[in-house]
């Protein structure tokens, strides 16, 4: 049956390409051209047809014609826009043994198969004897040619002359060259309007360029009956046959596109038959008489091809079915003499299977058993890695709170005026130390999380430029100090990397560090921006000119603790860092030394961000879910008292938290003098104190022994009451993942243990006055009518309706503020938020807000603003909006407000 099947199949027909290559395509004629080429192919399915349009250039059209070359084709139809430019290519196409039809208009040389056109010396002549004619043998004429150079537009021009020549009276008086256009031929016509206008008849090479002439002599109302002649006359809206049934032509020749023509002809020199080399279109003299024949000639060829069209359509769609239905019957056949091959294989393989079973099912459960053992020993071993790195934060957390007490204390005794030089060195000297100890335990930790794939990639798209530039500002001072050249140029002109700003700028700052270190005085450092030679990288490069690496240390300088002799004083971890970090990045870091001559650290990032995974790159940080509130504890009056600094009632509160006795007690000395000071040690004293004395700022440690510093500010940030203190974490692990916690739960500011005691001050002197500033700011804007403190509220309603008047007063502009945002800037629910201000104000959120519009809206009024700077303001969408909710809020248009309120 498959061999049946196999016999029926038809031979394929031979196929075909046949590629055409138009001069220009946009005017009438060649799409009337096109349109007859694609008529006469839907007759041979089997011919591939491509098609390209040079648009009137010359250069383009002979790539283009190079790129049909590229595809194969079996025959080439061109239509040069110019005849010497098109012939060596025309000429090296013929040469190749491809057959060449020229159409319309004619290279320089005779290589090419076959031409198909009309004659246009003919359609010269026939034109000449025409305007003798009308001009019964005396007349002044203007001629219009096309563009110059082409094929057409030389001939039609002799053809002319030559007719003209048994006619002395006429006279050609004017020749413009109209390329073709007929927008060049209105910009002609209006430059020579006077030479045009004085002649008897105006000839223009094709119709569109007699219209255009038409167009100018009737605006300016110019001879509008002079007699203008044109060649083409091609059917279709605003074409030569239309023109001249309207009278804005007095006639035109027939040019014959020969699209069809040149068609048949390409196929019959495919298939070897019998073909005409020179295949000359007749032509004729169109004007009134025979114009409306031909338009009805063509429409029903039109309609003719319509139902051509419509006829292939349904017998492809035939043949279509035919063709699916005969694979279905195929397939159908073979899968079932499949299935009954398969059926036997199945038999005898399940035969056979059946005996090795039993074999396996003993040795699956051997496996079973070896993959528990594995399974138990990785679970052990991962307990036992994460009991070490757990181990790994709690000793360095130990090594930074004593390392906080030796600092601090050293930073206050190095202000004092009394202390004498010696001591003072020895205070610099351990100050040196421990900072000294504070970076190498910060190496060894960032080490670790590298090792322990504990540092994740953050990348985010950064202004580079602007990145170097904050680097380079960091050690100006030093290379100031030391007299070194610090420079930064970008050679890759791009504006935007992808990377994670933190991490790199750690391999920045370490890199230039070193460069300044083995850097002599009155040396430069150059750091560099450049690209690589396909694009897809580029190179960072941090060049000094300064002792240079030997070559016995240079391969070793990114191993973990080298310190060979390139940098003896070091703890040889910084530029192992800087190797993992780049590799994080996807990139690469090399090095290259001269002793004596200087080094460049060359760091190689991919462009573009297509690199990177999906969790490397930065995601918008989630929100934080709400927290219960937890039962709190009771405290004697002993611990009361210990936990207490009480100085002024006129000074602000502080709350410090830290399980560290030391730290509290050192925190509370240094801030004693200027706030008062309340302390706790664990979570639940912290958050009883904070719920009860309402501190203007709370000092918390990360770290605490019940809960983390986390928990507390979570839960103080969402408990309506304490939203609005500041908060200021502390912590001993300066941790990407901290900082991003800290900030998720809306902290306020984060340092890092060992903390400058001058930056703590400072920290909580800007949030003080913000916050003052803030509260000033929002309150003044409040009517003395709604003043709360006129009314028996509570603390913690009046700080509830401070905060909230302070979140309407700031957005009062915005029209798309909702009930939504409100409690959501608030850290309550929308049903929450709803009834406490019903219970406070009795009103909804949205009347409170619709009121404080209006009352501001008053003041505005009366301040002279006019309505749209009014409504833009106080957060309406429109002027007359505004209009609409102030009258049937007051009863009385804005307008009339303030003239009531002037009078």
């Amino acid at each position: 049956m498959l061999l049946f099947i196999s016999c029926q199949q038809h031979q394929p027909q031979e196929k075909y390409t046949i590629a055409f290559s138009q001069c220009i395509g946009t005017d009438a004629w060649r799409q009337t051209m096109l349109q007859e080429m694609k008529r006469e192919l839907s007759f041979h399915p089997e011919i591939a047809f491509l098609y390209a349009d040079a648009k009137g250039n010359s250069k383009q059209q002979i790539q283009q014609i190079e790129t049909f070359l590229k595809q194969d084709i079996d025959l080439l139809i061109v239509s040069p826009n110019e005849a010497d430019p098109l012939t060596p290519i025309v000429n090296s196409i013929y040469q190749q043994n491809i057959p060449v039809i020229v159409t319309d208009r004619k290279t320089s040389s005779n290589l090419y198969n076959a031409y198909v056109g009309a004659d246009n010396v003919a359609i010269g002549n026939l034109a000449g004897k025409y305007i003798a004619n009308t001009l019964k043998g005396k007349g002044n004429i203007s001629i219009i040619t096309g563009l110059k150079g082409t094929s057409a537009s030389i001939e039609r021009g002799k053809g002319l002359r030559e007719s003209l020549r048994d006619h002395p009276a006429i006279k050609i008086t004017h020749v413009l060259e109209g390329d073709w256009e007929r927008a060049k031929a209105r910009t002609l016509a209006q430059d020579h309007l006077e030479e045009l206008a004085s002649s008897d008849l105006i000839f223009a090479f094709n119709d569109q360029m007699a219209l255009g002439v038409r167009e100018i002599l009737q605006r300016f109302d110019t001879k509008a009956n002079q007699i203008i002649i044109g060649v083409d006359a091609l059917p279709g809206s605003g074409n030569g046959l239309e023109q001249i049934n309207k009278g804005y032509l007095q006639a035109s020749l027939l040019y014959p596109t020969g699209g069809a023509e040149a068609i048949r002809t390409a196929i019959a020199i495919l298939k070897k038959e019998f073909y005409q080399r020179d295949n000359l279109l007749g032509t004729l003299v169109i004007d009134s008489s025979n114009a409306n024949l031909m338009a009805l000639q063509s429409e029903k060829i039109e309609v003719q091809q319509s139902d051509i069209d419509r006829q292939q359509m349904l017998i492809t769609e035939q043949s279509k079915i035919y063709n699916d239905q005969k694979t279905i019957l195929n397939v159908l056949i073979i899968s079932l003499v499949m299935a009954v091959v398969f059926g036997g294989v199945s038999i005898i393989v399940i035969k056979s299977n059946w005996s090795k079973n039993k074999d396996l099912e003993s040795q699956n459960k051997e496996i079973l058993q070896q993959q528990q053992q594995l399974i138990e020993m990785s679970e052990q071993v991962k307990e036992a890695s994460e009991a070490r790195s757990n181990f790994f934060t709690n000793v360095s957390h130990e090594f930074k709170t004593p390392l906080t007490l030796i600092l601090a204390p050293v930073e206050e005794l190095l202000k004092e005026k009394g202390i004498s030089v010696s001591a003072k060195e020895q205070l610099q000297r351990i100050r040196r130390s421990a900072h000294k100890l504070f970076q190498l335990v910060n190496e060894l930790i960032d080490m670790h999380k590298i090792s322990k794939s504990k540092i994740k990639l953050q990348a985010a798209p950064v202004p580079i430029d602007h990145f170097i530039h904050q680097v380079i500002a960091t050690f100006k001072p030093l290379s100031t100090l030391n007299r070194i050249s610090l420079s930064y140029s970008n050679r890759a002109q791009i504006k935007e990397l992808w990377f994670d700003e933190y991490l790199l700028e750690q391999v920045m700052s370490n890199l230039i560090s070193n460069a300044i270190k083995f850097t002599e005085k009155n040396g430069k450092i150059e750091i560099i921006l450049e690209r690589n030679t396909f694009g897809d990288y580029v190179y960072l490069r941090v060049i000094d000119n300064g002792r240079g690496i030997s070559p016995e240390h240079i391969d070793h300088v990114f191993d973990p603790f080298y310190q060979g002799g390139y940098n003896p004083d070091g703890s040889g971890i910084g530029l192992s860092y800087v190797q993992e970090i780049i590799n994080l990045h996807h990139g690469q870091v090399t090095v290259s030394s001269k002793l004596n001559e200087g080094s460049c650290f060359t760091i190689r990032l991919p462009i573009g961000h297509l690199h990177l995974k999906d969790h490397e790159r930065r995601e918008n940080v989630p929100s934080t879910s709400s927290i219960t509130k937890q039962a709190l504890s009771t405290y004697n009056s002993k611990q009361l008292d210990e936990e207490v600094s009480f100085t002024s009632s006129r000074f602000p509160s502080i709350l410090l938290i830290d399980d560290h006795a030391d730290i509290r007690m050192f925190l509370k000395d240094l801030l004693r003098q200027e706030y008062n000071i309340y302390t706790a040690e664990n979570y639940d004293r912290a958050v009883q104190l904070a719920t009860t004395k309402y501190p203007d700022v709370i000092v918390c440690d990360v770290m605490l022994p019940d809960k983390s510093g986390i928990e507390v500010l979570k839960y103080l940030k969402f408990d309506a009451q304490t939203s609005h203190i500041p908060i200021i974490l502390l912590t001993a692990i300066d941790s990407d993942e901290g900082k991003i916690a800290g900030m998720r739960a809306m902290a306020d500011a984060y340092l890092t243990k060992p903390f400058n005691t001058d930056h703590l001050k400072a920290v909580i002197e800007n949030l003080l006055y913000l916050r003052k500033g803030l509260k000033e700011r929002y309150m003044s804007e409040i009517d003395p009518s709604d003043d709360l403190s006129e009314r028996e509220y509570s603390e913690q309603d009046k700080r509830f309706l401070n905060n909230f008047s302070a979140v309407v007063e700031s957005r009062l502009s915005d029209p798309k503020l909702s009930v939504e945002d409100i409690s959501s800037e608030l850290h309550m629910s929308r049903v929450q938020l709803y009834r406490k201000v019903k219970a406070l104000l009795q009103c909804s959120v949205n009347e409170h807000l619709l009121q404080r519009r209006m009352k501001k809206a008053q003041h505005l009024i009366m301040e002279g603003l006019n309505i749209n700077e009014i409504a833009e303001k106080v957060g309406f969408s429109s002027a007359a909006y505004f209009t609409s909710a102030f009258k049937k809020y007051y009863g009385i248009t804005p307008s009339a407000f303030k003239k009531e309120k002037i009078k």
